[in-house]
């Protein structure tokens, strides 16, 4: 559940999907190529990472129906200060509004894949990111799921 009105795969003026991604059998070739072999750099797991969080937004805002419209094309990251990188349930539409997930499952879903970020590996996946600021506790970013999306392509 998110903070607007609708839910978000009924929200309107939502032509088609923001990004499209592998299907589910490449996607999991793509996640296993990327995080179990052992010549698998730093920066490819962690831009591998950004990929599964922009199928699990979609994930998340389709029902797991691929075959239903989403809009969502940016989601927030944020990297403490001892290190670890969180999202933070907040993501943008394609028009710029920014919304929530506020449901326990959707938060522990967006958890996952963001642990295994770090500065350690920052180059693969601030380059995929907008800063926002921050304060002395964390830095915010915007994570482009549109360019996380098409990891495999650019790899």
């Amino acid at each position: 559940m998110t903070t607007t009105d609708r839910a978000p795969h009924q929200a309107a003026a939502m032509p088609s999907q923001s990004y499209t991604l592998p299907d589910a059998q490449a996607l999991s070739s793509i996640l296993d190529r990327h995080w179990y072999e052992t010549s698998a750099t730093p920066e490819s797991i962690a831009a591998t990472m950004c990929l599964l969080l922009a199928s699990t937004v979609r994930d998340l805002l389709t029902g797991c129906d691929r075959t239903q419209p989403f809009d969502a094309t940016g989601l927030e990251l944020q990297l403490h200060t001892r290190g670890w990188v969180e999202a933070t349930g907040a993501y943008w539409t394609a028009d710029g509004t920014r919304r929530r997930f506020h449901d326990i499952d959707a938060l522990d879903a967006l958890r996952e894949a963001p642990s295994d970020l770090s500065p350690d590996n920052s180059g693969g996946w601030m380059p995929l990111c907008t800063l926002l600021g921050g304060t002395t506790e964390y830095t915010r970013y915007r994570l482009d799921l549109t360019r996380a999306a098409r990891f495999p392509a650019e790899a």
